[in-house]
């Protein structure tokens, strides 16, 4: 007869041992059986991350800025089973096209605060898999290790809110190997760099000298800012091959401040003809011009012109960059400063704009960024700047 006190051992510890291959199942540590669902991807940040299959994946979440833009630019919306409380604020959807094309987005429940969500309340919603942008190892890995859930980290490039192709294709690509729409992946590289290469074939042969010198004011950087703040690397003027002043600063790769007395050197210099005003700092430069004292931005021979020679363009630096509204900005430009080049591109009623909202977020939303940022792109006017 079998021991009774060997036979309640044994029970305990199969049921100790049964518990724990369980545990290690649903965390992805083991898959027993080759059992349909786990599968392993290298994830952006070189991490090999355990996920279900994509059609075990029903309920998916986005942290950290462009995490939820770029699973909406995959068409992904079904799946998203909540959002960073900053998308669900309308004083803060401003500026995002992928809110305004999908307000319901704000409907969904809250994962936690801007940048990282909550640990807690991400577990809450029970999502299969947690896409992360512009994290570190270390946090990808204890945010997993926090949930219990695959967290799988995504790219935009090497600096916060500079977008590189690469990675961000990189991204796409993994997004839609993750989702099963690898289709829709090879659908939006295709599109963009249709559109890039087009802009860049109709701007590449100008000569230097029939291009006009520009200084795009007003650039977001950790806040608001006015004329001074500006970009080396203003992402619309490079696809269209347009001189940048901001370019001529030493050593500069992206943002930078610069003062009102190099503003009037570059003039002098006949390195600065035109002013683009940002439409986010849009009323800060706005109060800078209307300074035309001796030495003040409003002094400037651009400005005292009539009319002003100043426009304002769309920003896109919102929770990281918004890739629609660069291009849309490029093409702006691009009918501005080389009308003959782009004379057969139809802008009517924003047409132009619309198709490239619609193939990235699904809606064509210019209507809304011009009522959000004082009419959309558009020669700055005398009374803007000095208001009757």
């Amino acid at each position: 007869m079998v021991n009774k006190k060997i036979l309640g051992s044994g029970i305990i510890f199969a049921s100790l041992i049964g518990t724990m291959i369980g545990i290690a199942i649903y965390n992805n540590y083991l898959n027993l059986f080759g059992a349909e669902g786990n599968r392993t991807i290298t994830d952006s940040l070189g991490r090999e991350v355990k996920i279900p299959s994509a059609e075990a994946i029903d309920k998916i979440v986005g942290t950290n800025p462009g995490c939820l833009r770029l699973l909406i630019y995959m068409e992904a919306y079904d799946l998203i089973c909540g959002v960073e409380e900053i998308e669900k604020i309308s004083q803060t959807s401003i500026g995002r096209p992928y809110l305004y094309a999908n307000p319901e987005l704000a409907d969904l429940p809250s994962i936690g605060p801007q940048f990282g969500g909550d640990p807690e309340l991400i577990l809450g919603q029970d999502p299969d898999v947690v896409f992360m942008t512009y994290g570190t190892i270390e946090e990808a890995n204890t945010l997993q290790e926090q949930t219990g859930i695959p967290v799988v980290a995504l790219g935009y490039g090497l600096n916060f809110g500079d977008l590189q192709l690469d990675y961000f294709y990189d991204s796409l690509d993994l997004l839609g190997e993750i989702l099963g729409k690898e289709d829709r992946a090879t659908e939006l590289k295709e599109y963009i760099n249709g559109l890039i290469d087009d802009l860049d074939t109709r701007t590449k042969d100008i000569l230097p000298g029939d291009k006009t010198w520009i200084y795009v004011g007003g650039i977001g950087h950790q806040g608001t800012h006015g004329i001074a703040s500006t970009d080396c690397q203003y992402e619309p003027l490079k696809y269209i091959h347009g001189n940048n002043t901001a370019s001529l600063i030493e050593g500069c790769d992206g943002h930078a401040f610069i003062d009102t007395e190099t503003l009037f050197q570059w003039e002098d210099n006949n390195q600065l003809e035109y002013i683009l005003v940002d439409g986010g700092g849009y009323d800060l430069c706005m109060q800078d011009l209307q300074n035309d004292s001796a030495g003040g931005a409003g002094d400037l021979d651009c400005i005292q012109a009539e009319p002003p020679r100043a426009i304002m363009t769309l920003p896109y630096n919102y929770y990281t960059t918004n890739l629609g509204t660069v291009l849309a900005d490029a093409y702006y430009l691009g009918k501005q400063f080389f009308p003959s080049e782009f004379s057969d591109v139809n802008y009517t009623d924003g047409k132009i704009y619309d198709d490239i909202y619609q193939e990235l977020v699904g809606k064509g939303v210019y209507d809304d960024m011009e009522n959000d940022f004082h009419g959309g792109f558009h020669n700055i006017t005398r009374s803007e700047i000095n208001p009757p």
